[in-house]
């Protein structure tokens, strides 16, 4: 899939790499970027040119999401293991924050859905999304890059991934027109913290094997990702509650304490999946 600025890669969320190569030391270092070398990309838009920049450039370097579960359906791992988000619990997303949250995850757990060929769960889930996007005032744009062809599209893998592309490449033209970039970055962190944890539970009392691997090189990968995730929260630190930023901080710790891809245990995982639950529900609450 290309990569695209705002929420193109918003299922984006896998957050790892489809490759095997050591991803934390390929990504970009947005640590050192100027504010001056980034002005322009948001000019007008009434939110940091840092901010901008260095969300547009995290998002660029990832893959989406989409390609984890396609490696993960090749290599017979079963998604079905991961407990996906209650779809009842959407109804108690009372803000805009957690309505933003909660579409990330939601619409991680679809796709997860669609590729694990589970055609009730993944109209289930998106119902909800459906509903989410309403909430956040882009209906239309859910109607009419998803509602419309829905169903045949889910017939056909390639199809769901054309639909998806097409779903996120208007929802960023929204996001964009209508400069909601914490919105777009609150779904952004909904969707990742549901890959990671969807990643963490398939790995669960499994070791390391030439079918898993590419899972756990995706889990060692967070040592760049969270720490770049944490760049672009610092920018809008105002609009984000101090307890979502601990928890990012917090496990952006906890990545950082892997030496390596085989120093990952099944402790680890376990302390790890219990962290991100510990996220996913304060962006939930």
């Amino acid at each position: 899939m290309k990569a695209r600025p705002l929420l193109a890669l918003i299922l984006v969320t896998a957050l790892w790499s489809c490759s095997g190569e050591d991803q934390a030391t390929k990504k970009v270092d947005m640590s050192d970027v100027t504010l001056s070398e980034a002005t322009s990309e948001s000019e007008g838009s009434g939110i940091s040119g840092m901010a901008d920049f260095k969300f547009h450039t995290m998002v660029a370097n990832l893959p989406s999401p989409l390609e984890t579960f396609h490696i993960i359906e090749g290599h017979n791992i079963a998604l079905t293991q991961a407990a996906l988000t209650p779809i009842d619990q959407a109804a108690g997303l009372s803000t805009a924050s957690a309505k933003a949250y909660g579409y990330g995850v939601y619409m991680t757990d679809m796709g997860c859905m669609a590729y694990n060929h589970q055609n009730q769960q993944t109209l289930d889930y998106f119902q909800v999304c459906r509903s989410l996007a309403g909430d956040l005032g882009a209906g239309d744009v859910f109607e009419r890059t998803i509602s419309q062809n829905f169903e045949e599209n889910t017939s056909s893998e390639a199809q769901f991934v054309r639909m998806m592309n097409d779903a996120f490449d208007a929802m960023d033209q929204y996001m964009v027109d209508n400069e909601r970039f914490v919105n777009a970055t609150e779904i952004f962190v909904g969707s990742w913290v549901e890959t990671q944890i969807i990643a963490t539970r398939i790995l669960k009392g499994k070791e390391m094997t030439e079918d898993n691997m590419p899972v756990y090189e995706g889990i060692y990968s967070q040592k760049v990702h969270t720490s770049n995730l944490m760049n672009v929260l610092g920018e809008i630190d105002q609009e984000i509650s101090d307890e979502v930023l601990s928890a990012v901080e917090d496990i952006m710790m906890f990545y950082a304490g892997f030496s390596d891809v085989e120093s990952i245990s099944q402790d680890d995982l376990t302390q790890l999946e219990t962290k991100l639950m510990t996220l996913k529900n304060l962006l939930l609450a």
